[in-house]
């Protein structure tokens, strides 16, 4: 019979999707849900302070907080900006991306196919879209 201590480790990896929701009438004048972007946005921010690995994909109605379209100001912007504070280092969009998109420049923002998304779904312990 075994003697001392077996780690266990209770990390999971996410894969977080923000889209905007589904508009509802209490959203912004482009029918995003901004209430489901804040709550995608808190517990990829969450999950990453608790160690979890977070894949943070924007798509839709999220796209906005990746570009340079989005007031700087806007307080979700700059909620995002702090993303490497907990450990999401990359942030991703699915399709729609041309290379005339202009991105953020504080943080590292990749394309991704929605193959590739399929895959990370695949692969990822939670899945969870806003």
């Amino acid at each position: 019979m075994p003697t001392g201590w077996c780690l266990l480790s209770n990390r999971k990896s996410w894969l977080i999707t923000l889209a905007g929701g589904t508009p509802i009438s209490t959203g912004d004048s482009d029918g995003v849900d901004r209430a489901a972007l804040q709550a995608g946005l808190d517990l990829a921010l969450a999950a990453g302070a608790f160690g979890q690995r977070v894949t943070l994909v924007f798509a839709g109605g999220g796209m906005d907080l990746v570009t340079h379209t989005t007031d700087a100001e806007d307080p979700l912007y700059r909620l995002l900006g702090s993303a490497p504070f907990y450990d999401i280092d990359s942030v991703y969009v699915l399709d729609g991306v041309t290379p005339q998109t202009a991105f953020r420049n504080d943080l590292h923002v990749t394309a991704m196919s929605h193959n590739e998304w399929l895959a990370a779904a695949g692969e990822a312990h939670v899945v969870i879209n806003y």
